[in-house]
Order: structure tokens, then sequence, then C-alpha cells
């Protein structure tokens, strides 16, 4: 479905940078290209290939100057996961009862799986168990207190899935409210080089759902980075196995702020 657009003497900015109607033409033309290409693929596959998502990619000028292990939490219009049909997996401290008790009592049902540490230690010490648990879950969430232990247990297979546990707090009193916020929402892992990538939207959402989604985005990732719009280069969307398609720019002329070459001279 394309997002119909009207036309404005004055364009309408995101975060009073990015054009909209560009996000528009951008969004409209990547999925067009993109559902295209998987019908012609469901043509010759027995099976439905697995599910597209649609990346806002950003450069910058200067890297972070610091590592950021924990993901920041990026806001979005219409959510990634369904719990309804996305099996959501809850890492916490033990005893693991206690927490499954915990959530019957505040009445959350759309946590599929909980798993304490010592299970996770024991029950999924070894490489295939740890693999059958992330193919089965599409979302994991960890207690924040537990996960500066999680990368050495879970090891990097998690991070190269992109499904790295999202940090929770579970003695917020209402738990209910963290937790469908942490699912809600996307998130950003920094790193310290010049192009990070964040997961926006899904292919099965409708056009304007990405465009939604896109548009709570930006402004979010922007606030996270060093140095803000000044340090941004470029923003781009794409899919995984797509080109990327650009949406904004930073202005190359050296006199204006926040262009490509600001503050930076020429020696003889």
């Amino acid at each position: 479905m394309a997002i119909s657009s009207n036309s404005s003497k004055s364009p309408t900015l995101i975060d009073d940078h990015v054009s909209l109607e560009q996000c528009k033409k951008a969004v409209t033309a990547l999925l067009k290209h993109v559902r295209a290409e998987q019908e012609k693929e469901d043509e010759t596959q027995l099976l439905p290939g697995k599910e597209q998502h649609v990346w806002l990619v950003m450069t910058v000028k200067r890297m972070q100057p610091q590592k950021n292990l924990k993901p920041q939490k990026i806001p979005l219009a219409h959510p990634l996961v369904d719990p309804r049909t996305t099996s959501v997996c809850l890492i916490t401290k033990d005893p693991q009862r206690e927490y499954k008790d915990l959530l019957e009592s505040h009445n959350i049902k759309f946590i599929s799986r909980v798993v304490g540490m010592e299970k996770l230690k024991g029950k999924f010490k070894g490489f295939d168990a740890r693999r059958l648990l992330l193919r089965e879950n599409g979302l994991f969430l960890a207690d924040d207190r537990v996960l500066p232990l999680l990368p050495r247990l879970l090891g990097k297979e998690w991070f190269k899935a992109k499904k790295q546990p999202i940090p929770v707090s579970m003695t917020k009193k209402d738990l209910k409210g963290e937790l469908e916020k942490a699912i809600s929402s996307t998130y950003m892992h920094q790193n310290q080089g010049t192009c990070t990538s964040i997961k926006i939207a899904n292919i099965s959402h409708k056009d304007s759902q990405v465009l939604a989604n896109l548009q709570a985005a930006i402004p979010a990732v922007v606030k996270r980075i060093h140095e803000g719009w000044e340090n941004v280069q470029n923003l781009l969307i794409k899919t995984s196995n797509s080109v990327s398609l650009p949406i904004w720019t930073c202005p190359l002329g050296s006199d204006e702020p926040g262009s490509r070459w600001a503050g930076m001279t020429v020696e003889d």
C-alpha cells in the first residue's frame, strides 16, 4: 500500500532535519521492491522464507568515544514483536520460581518462558541447547541485575543473531508496564565505528506503519549519539538484502553548521 502525500508550500521535517516526503518516497520504493522480490522467491520455495526487516542506517563523522554495551531503547509507534505470535523469553535471577510467581501476581501473560541463571548454567550450558533456546524465542528480556553475566553465558551466537537480551527492571512497581515498554521498543546497539543499524519495522508492516516507526525512531536515535545532529553524516533505510536508500545527508559546504567539513582547515 503506497503512502499518499499532500503538496504543501513548506516541507514537513522530522526533528527539524529530515524531509518527511523523502522518507515516504524511500519507504514506498523499498517495500515495493522487496515485496516483489519476495513474491518471486515464494513461487519457487516450498516453505516461506524468513521475514525481512527494515533497518535505519546511520553513519557519523566522528566515532563514539566510549563503547556502550547496554542497548539503547528506541520507541516505535508499531512494535516489531507481537507476543501473541512470537515467543518472549525472560532471563532472571534465581530462584526462577519466584519470578514466575511474580509475573502471575501481576497478571503478566505475554512472557512465554522464564529462565533462571541456574538453569542457564545447567540445562542450557551446551551449545546445542543454547542454539535451540535462541531459535525458539523471538525476543529476550533480562533482569538488569544479571545482564553483565550474560555475554559469557550466552556466547557470540546471540550477538550474530542480533538477539541480545534487553535489560528490564524486575523491581519496578509497574512491572507489567516495564515489560510492555521493553517489548514495544526497538534497540540501538551502539559501537565505536562510524556506522550503526537499527531495526525499525517488519516487511509485513503497512507502508504507513513503517513511516510512523521511522518518524518515531529518528529523533530518539540522533539524541543518543555523541554530539547529536552535528555528528550525523547521513541516514538511509534498507533491508538485510537490499541496497540502501538515502533519506538525509548532511551539507557538504565547510561554511554551513553541521556540514561534513565544518571546522576543518586545509594545511599548506
